[in-house]
């Protein structure tokens, strides 16, 4: 729906069922610690979509995305 440089960075929509949509904000970032580096509020983000997934103690209510996963699984699918 939007992106912008301030926080968060992307505002968007996700199916969570047919002809159901649901509103998230995405943080983009290259490390996920990057997050709280930055002092994000974990109240304004839905989902953390980086390259490395390095925040341990990452809060619960956030999903990560770490891209660098995905791309992996994806390469051995096509093996």
């Amino acid at each position: 729906m939007s992106v912008q440089t301030g926080f968060p960075d992307c505002e968007a929509m996700r199916q969570i069922a047919p002809e159901r949509w649901q509103r998230v904000h995405i943080e983009f970032e290259f490390e996920s610690r990057n997050f709280r580096d930055h002092g994000h509020p974990a109240s304004g983000c839905d989902v953390i979509v980086c390259w490395r997934h390095n925040w341990d103690d990452c809060p619960e209510g956030i999903e990560v995305v770490e891209l660098s996963s995905i791309i992996k699984s994806l390469a051995k699918s096509e093996d």
